[in-house]
């Protein structure tokens, strides 16, 4: 079977690939995905929690 990518290295050209070569250039994070997987959204920040003092200064 064979795939249409475009790759990191080429982006303005599609190139044909067997499966091996798919695997091997998504193995190594060279291929543009054209329908990303959306990322999940960023957690929100915790507040800093604020302890009160128990020492007293004089």
């Amino acid at each position: 079977m064979t795939h249409t990518v475009r790759t990191t290295m080429r982006p303005d050209q599609e190139i044909e690939v067997g499966d091996a070569d798919y695997l091997d250039l998504h193995r190594q994070g060279l291929l543009i995905e054209e329908n990303p997987a959306p990322e999940p959204p960023a957690a929100p920040a915790q507040p800093e929690k604020k302890t009160p003092s128990t020492a007293k200064t004089s």
